[in-house]
């Protein structure tokens, strides 16, 4: 039979979003500052859109700097939010500070320090002779030298290195790159690199050039400067998208919508699409205008709904940490959410993502509020969070001559609290935590 080709119609479904559903999860996933943004241009494009009022879209005369206006409540409640607005950045030995009071095993470790983080410099660089804070702490040169290897598997990684050496060789150990042709090139050829003499490397270390190559282009991807990316010289204002309030024995929800610019659809035009005496030309016009402009105000009260209900969920499940601390965290999962309010898994990380909230307590990443569990035998979930306090806890309080090895932790989280963990759940989480395994913790 021969082969011959005939166009014939065929039917398919195929699910498509619409340009209104495309523009509401666009906007819920947008975190409050570049919402307004995104308003404000709207606004200057569209002329169907008017602002129901200028104070969100000018700079503001606050109130209170006016005698003649009288003071309420509320404007006081909107200096303190404003105020609460500028943050100081963390900086760098702050930042050190935080994770070596986490981690240290004595009051003479924490001393010596301190007092290396105070010498390590703006680029990251520990540039003081060990000899100089032994003698300061009245303690050995390796006891020093044991504190500043603790400091530098800290965060960010290369930190406390005494040159571009070390530095390098850090970073690649913590990808476990140590031995690779890269590390062997950072450790013992990385003067001849810097004087481009691949070809004397390659004979040197029996590889090819473009062996060499490639491994230049890995130290290339390091960081030489590990603490630049902490500034002391600006502040920033970081803006929550919602605001928790407590009443009594619960909490309120209150979103954020005195930043955002209040939108309505001017009469004017309104009346224009009713005459008709408007040309047709101009009708049309009007009318996509008016479209674009109801599909933009139903997209942002459709975020709001959606945000309030996500974070009434959270905060409700989390109450009980907001009330009493960390040590009460509920598991709490995307999925979780999704199901108690009746919406899809990504609509839910859409309303949550690049989202704070300012709690009694300070402003918080939304996200930080979730966190998986560890199922125990009698089938319930133990968040990872608490977990995770009380093995810092456990480690804290461990004889530093006989640290606790993973399984012995695993066994005292069951005998204290009768949390069932297993051995390779601990190392995980140690190594998130970044604690050293028992060997290294001994003193």
């Amino acid at each position: 039979m021969p082969l011959e080709l005939k166009l014939a119609p065929k039917l398919t479904y195929k699910l498509r979003l619409s340009p209104q559903m495309k523009l509401s999860l666009n906007l819920l996933q947008l975190p409050l500052i570049k919402l307004k943004e995104y308003i404000s241009e709207e606004i200057e494009k569209n002329p169907l859109l008017e602002p129901v009022d200028s104070e969100p879209l000018q700079e503001q005369v606050e109130p209170y700097n006016d005698p003649q206006m009288p003071w309420s409540e509320e404007d006081e409640e909107k200096k303190q939010y404003r105020e609460s607005l500028i943050t100081a950045p963390l900086t760098l030995q702050e930042h050190l500070l935080k994770q070596l009071h986490l981690v240290s095993s004595s009051i003479q470790e924490g001393k010596i320090g301190e007092l290396i983080i105070d010498n390590i410099d703006d680029d990251g660089y520990f540039r003081c002779p060990l000899e100089d804070i032994a003698k300061s702490c009245k303690t050995t040169i390796q006891r020093a030298e044991k504190v500043l290897t603790l400091i530098q598997t800290f965060d960010p990684i290369g930190i406390g290195a005494r040159d571009l050496r070390e530095c390098l060789l850090l970073q690649l150990k913590a990808k476990q790159q140590e031995n690779s042709l890269a590390g062997q090139i950072v450790d013992n050829y990385l003067s001849f690199l810097e004087k481009k003499r691949y070809e004397y490397i390659a004979k040197k270390l029996k590889v090819s050039i473009k062996e060499i190559k490639d491994a230049i282009k890995k130290i290339a991807s390091l960081e030489p400067k590990p603490g630049r990316s902490f500034s002391t010289e600006t502040t920033y204002r970081l803006i929550p998208d919602a605001i928790l309030r407590k009443n009594k024995d619960s909490y309120e929800v209150i979103l954020n919508d005195w930043e955002l610019p209040r939108i309505t659809i001017n009469d004017k035009y309104k009346k224009m699409l009713k005459q008709k005496d408007t040309p047709d030309e101009t009708k049309e016009y009007l009318k996509e205008r008016f479209n674009a402009a109801k599909t933009l105000i139903d997209a942002v009260n459709k975020r709001k709904e959606t945000i309030q209900r996500v974070l009434e969920d959270i905060v409700y499940i989390q109450k009980d940490f907001l009330n009493k601390g960390a040590f009460n965290f509920k598991p709490m999962t995307l999925s979780d959410v999704a199901n108690r309010i009746g919406k899809h898994k990504s609509t839910v990380s859409r309303a949550i993502a690049n989202k704070c909230l300012q709690t009694p307590g300070g402003i918080i990443q939304i996200r930080y509020f979730l966190n998986s569990g560890v199922k125990q035998k009698n089938g319930e979930l133990y968040s990872s969070k608490n977990i995770k306090l009380k093995m810092r806890e456990i480690i804290k309080r461990e004889d530093k001559n006989k640290p606790l090895t993973d399984q012995q932790i695993a066994r005292l989280l069951l005998k204290q609290s009768s949390t069932s963990v297993s051995r390779r759940t601990i190392a995980k989480y140690r190594a998130q935590l970044k604690i050293l395994p028992a060997k290294s913790r001994r003193e």
